[in-house]
């Protein structure tokens, strides 16, 4: 009876054993290439409330949506975050010459700037034309924009969107529009509220967020169709954007991404991580 019970255990030790060759261990996140530093280095221009933002003039380190998602991003992976702040023109410069390991700063995914960079998303939102609650200017398309001075911020994808809107007009044989850029989005904002822009565009998410600081200043006057999307831009290296992917996923499942975009009053059904 000893010996059969001895050939009984080895027997099952045997199948456990083969059992465990045949099935994979639990799959864990994939680790961003940067992931074995101490800090986790995000370029951002802190011009562009709520996304990113010095609450205060003087304030050393910048506030918002997305400084909170770089720092949730770092201890997700156990590192420390550090910001690099330069002018939106020079965040994906920035990127290339390997100042940050990300850019992290209400950046648009668009099928230009994916032809260079890897770019993974997290939260959607809609561009709009606004202009000064004194004017008068109503608009029903952008083609209402003929002849009219509109203010942007350079490098971003609002140039590219009045550029083609004017290009459409000019062949129609109307005035196109004078397009002016300016490094910082609160510059943009400035022309508008002085008079020397009649218009101006940017996210529906800064939009929310002036007019609770300056209630009644400012009005939307346009919605463009579609919904764009924010996105964490990358190099392209290894398996970085599945990394970025996989951690945003899991900072969607476990309520993080919902406590940051409630914390600056915006929608949670904005979210894009992880769907």
């Amino acid at each position: 009876m000893a010996f059969r019970n001895r050939v009984s255990l080895i027997a099952l030790a045997v199948f456990a054993a083969a059992a465990s060759a045949v099935v994979p261990a639990a799959a864990e996140d994939v680790r961003p290439s940067f992931a074995g530093k101490d800090e986790f280095v995000v370029c951002t221009d802190a011009t562009f409330p709520p996304m990113e933002f010095f609450e205060a003039a003087g304030d050393q380190k910048p506030v918002g949506y997305d400084i909170d998602l770089a720092e949730a991003l770092a201890a997700h992976w156990g590192l420390k975050s550090r910001l690099v702040v330069s002018d939106f023109s020079g965040l994906l410069p920035g990127l290339e010459s390997q100042r940050c390991d990300a850019v992290i700063s209400g950046i648009l995914i668009t099928p230009e700037r994916t032809k260079t960079y890897d770019a993974t998303p997290y939260l959607g939102t809609a561009l709009v034309v606004f202009t000064s609650a004194k004017s008068d200017l109503a608009i029903s398309d952008p083609a209402g924009l003929s002849g009219k001075v509109v203010a942007v911020q350079a490098g971003t994808h609002y140039v590219e969107e009045l550029e083609k809107v004017s290009a459409a007009l000019k062949a129609d044989g109307k005035d196109g529009i004078s397009i002016q850029t300016y490094p910082k989005q609160t510059d943009v904002i400035q022309q508008v509220l002085v008079g020397r822009a009649a218009a101006a565009v940017s996210q529906d998410t800064e939009l929310a967020y002036r007019d609770l600081q300056h209630p009644g200043q400012l009005k939307t006057i346009y919605a463009f169709p579609g919904q764009d999307t924010f996105g964490v831009y990358l190099r392209r290296v290894g398996d970085d954007k599945q990394a970025v992917a996989d951690a945003l996923s899991a900072l969607a499942q476990d309520g993080t991404l919902k406590s940051i975009t409630e914390k600056w009053r915006l929608s949670p059904e904005a979210i894009t991580a992880g769907k």
